[in-house]
């Protein structure tokens, strides 16, 4: 431990949140290897990084007399939620509310009453506190905005599921801040405490005056910069928020919600905005979650009282999410069709992440009592410590099960034993393509670009052989052969969509039913030259085709990519345009 503390204190901070970044993309990688939500793994690297671990943020580690690693994770933390909770604002549409505003209104106030009620109640005897249970029911209502809308953005859900997901995610938190407030403003009014009401009336009045304005600026901003630039806008609003509510006392989460609803409704720029964070926020979502790890603190289950009350209000949350989302649709009456058959798991299993809105609502009741607030924060971060490991994994269950995440994106793409080998991608990487003298597209075969002996379906393979198959192909075009090795076609991955959630039809299909494409519609022999196979993906519906040998009655010794062929016929094109070039010299 000694050189790797040497070492990050010569390299600073940022070399820490370099190998952070480093550490959270491995893990993430094994995560989706093992059908986890990549985020669980970005916080298993975090509880790697921290004090249960490495420690790399320690004073320690990075050198100085300040806390850097609070530094550097206060500035991550407040722009990756003010970046989500931008973007769950922008769910509140008023032209598309009109039918469904109603009964998912009815059912968040439903359901966060409900779970409010239980937390409030089970944790009374246990906490000996009142004030401390109301307010820790209170917390219970809020969700993890960033959790949630990773998870489900991950796996490409969408549909009716998916949309009350967020909306329900975006109002929980709404309905949590602002009862918080309420809470605080009955307790000081009845305690005779000093705080003026008219701060904690300041606090909901000031977010909402900071969204409207930010939200406005930002409009302004970027009709004036042009619509090719959108990041800078949204940056320079969100960050200059961020430290007025932070210099004039404001919690700045409803203010975010407020912003991107204003810019949703009043200007045509939220979907460029929104698609346009892809290039920046994935690098922040990383740090904050695998940051998030690092502050998941197990010893608070080492005293039987504290593993007590977080254990209670775990469970009372488990409750009051479920129990109250079921009467919640039932009184609301709102429907929601891939979640009635039978076996469909309960929409509250989707309500279940926490982590930063109710840490922030934690810590913000310890600057008006602050031995209540420290004794709330530990319950919030034991119960974090569970809802951040399981949430992500029933959020994943409700979409899939909903039938809205396509099969694609459950894949883990990890290849088979056609991928290129180590030996041969490092020489590719060091030496490039080189190609011999007078080599053209007429005499480049595509057996030499093809990826050799690919692993294939067989005929009588029934529906589980071929999403296994699926889930470990490189490719979105799946060979099937029959018993001797001789290529019968192409299945389609949007063809095994439309029937892998169709649990009767599953067990009566085989591969063979599945296919697609013919063998004279998908394949190639292996001595097609490079033009004839651009003419021939010129026509083809897909990205992969069979490679098949005619002295072997059609026997499948390769599978070719389009974008394979389209760069090597460019890079052979270049290389033949310079040798025209020096020749004339």
């Amino acid at each position: 431990m000694t050189a790797v503390t040497e070492i990050l204190q010569t390299a600073g901070p940022l070399f820490s949140l370099g190998a952070l970044m480093v550490l959270g993309i491995v893990c993430g990688f094994l995560a989706r290897l093992m059908r986890l939500p990549t985020l669980t793994g970005y916080l298993a690297a975090g509880i790697i990084a921290g004090h249960h671990g490495l420690d790399l943020l320690s004073k320690e580690h990075i050198g100085g007399s300040l806390d850097l690693g609070q530094m550097l994770t206060d500035p991550v933390n407040d722009l990756a939620m003010a970046l989500v909770l931008f973007v769950l604002g922008g769910q509140f549409r008023i032209h598309r509310m009109g039918s469904v505003a109603k009964p998912t209104i009815t059912l968040s106030l439903v359901e966060a009453a409900f779970t409010f009620i239980t937390v409030s109640l089970l944790t009374w005897p246990a906490l000996g506190s009142l004030v401390g249970a109301c307010l820790l029911g209170i917390m219970a209502v809020a969700i993890a905005p960033a959790t949630t809308l990773a998870v489900l953005d991950e796996y490409g859900a969408e549909g009716s599921t998916t949309e009350t997901l967020k909306l329900l995610t975006a109002l929980s938190n709404i309905w949590a801040i602002l009862a918080f407030e309420v809470a605080l403003l009955i307790l000081f009014a009845t305690q005779g405490a000093e705080t003026s009401p008219v701060e904690i009336l300041w606090d909901l009045g000031g977010s909402l005056l900071y969204g409207l304005l930010a939200g406005t600026t930002l409009i302004i901003l970027q009709d004036r910069t042009g619509h090719g630039n959108y990041s800078l806008p949204l940056l320079t609003v969100l960050l200059l928020t961020i430290g007025v509510c932070k210099a004039t006392g404001v919690p700045h989460m409803l203010a975010f919600l407020v912003t991107g609803a204003v810019v949703a409704n009043r200007s045509r720029f939220f979907e460029p905005i929104v698609a346009s964070m892809g290039a920046y926020a994935q690098p922040t979502f990383v740090l904050f979650f695998v940051m998030s790890g690092m502050h998941l603190d197990f010893h608070l289950f080492a005293e039987a009282s504290g593993l007590l009350i977080v254990s209670i209000y775990v469970l009372a949350r488990l409750i009051g999410k479920v129990v109250g989302a079921r009467l919640g649709m039932q009184l609301s009456k709102l429907q929601l069709p891939s979640l009635t058959g039978k076996g469909s798991p309960p929409i509250g299993l989707g309500l279940l992440c926490q982590a930063g809105a109710a840490i922030a609502l934690a810590s913000y009741a310890s600057t008006y009592d602050p031995a209540l607030g420290a004794q709330l924060l530990n319950i919030i971060l034991g119960a974090v410590i569970i809802f951040e490991l399981i949430g992500p994994l029933f959020v994943k269950y409700v979409a899939v099960s909903a039938g809205e995440v396509k099969l694609g994106h459950l894949l883990t793409h990890a290849p088979h034993q056609d991928r290129t080998s180590w030996r041969r991608l490092l020489r590719r990487v060091f030496h490039g393509r080189k190609w011999k003298e007078g080599s053209t597209d007429t005499t480049i075969l595509v057996e030499r670009i093809m990826r050799h002996a690919p692993a294939a379906l067989k005929e009588s393979d029934d529906m589980d052989a071929v999403l296994q198959f699926a889930n470990h192909s490189r490719f979105n075009h799946f060979p099937v052969v029959s018993q001797s090795g001789h290529f019968c076609g192409l299945i389609a991955l949007h063809d095994v969509e439309e029937l892998a959630y169709d649990r009767h039809m599953a067990h009566l299909i085989t591969a063979s039913d599945l296919l697609g494409l013919m063998p004279e519609q998908s394949s190639l022999t292996q001595d097609t030259n490079l033009r004839e196979a651009r003419i021939f993906f010129a026509d083809f519906p897909g990205n992969t085709c069979a490679v098949v040998d005619h002295q072997q009655n059609d026997k499948l010794i390769g599978m070719l990519e389009r974008s394979e062929v389209l760069h090597i016929s460019r890079k052979l094109s270049a290389h033949n345009a310079d040798a025209t070039s020096s020749a004339s010299f």
